[in-house]
């Protein structure tokens, strides 16, 4: 009986530690991964961490309870060996990599997950991988303010030069 309670303990702590990294994490999605070699897996875990990612491989229950503990039990895509890719730095990045990575190795299959606190399905977790990165967004919006500026600047030199032109 005492071995029962402790192997029960041990699952119960698997499912708290899980939990807990969900919560933490800034998004995080459930993949697919039946048929990746170990050194895919090594490949997308090392492309993961450059980002401020990581990837965690817990069984179907285990993930299941925990996103449940989250309240997120619409997350329950779990068919096969899943794997749960979380994102610490911006909310974009794990969708991002795991997106990239499965278009070259086909066997990553994305499914649903919660980004920002909101729970999102395969399909709409296809389309924020496939946003640009918060740096990148950045500069096209500082971009899109510049110009004008910077149109502006030019008009007003040669409204000058025409002026000087005409005075000389």
């Amino acid at each position: 009986m005492a071995a029962n309670k402790n192997i029960i303990a041990m699952k119960e702590e698997a499912v708290n530690a899980l939990a807990s990294k969900m919560g933490e994490a800034k998004s995080y999605i459930l993949c697919e991964y039946a048929g990746l070699t170990v050194a895919q897996l090594e490949e997308l875990r090392k492309l993961l961490r450059k980002e401020n990612c990581l990837l965690k491989v817990a069984t179907n229950n285990t993930i299941k309870r925990a996103c449940a503990k989250n309240g997120f039990e619409e997350l329950n895509d779990t068919e096969g060996p899943s794997c749960v890719i979380f994102s610490n730095g911006e909310s974009t990045d794990g969708p991002r990599i795991a997106s990239q990575f499965a278009k070259k190795n086909k066997k990553l299959k994305m499914k649903d997950g919660v980004v920002d606190g909101k729970y999102y399905n395969d399909k709409e977790i296809v389309q924020i991988a496939s946003l640009p990165t918060k740096q990148t967004l950045i500069a096209m919006v500082a971009g899109g303010l510049y110009q004008p500026i910077q149109q502006l600047a030019l008009g007003l030199h040669q409204l000058a030069e025409k002026l000087e032109g005409e005075a000389a």
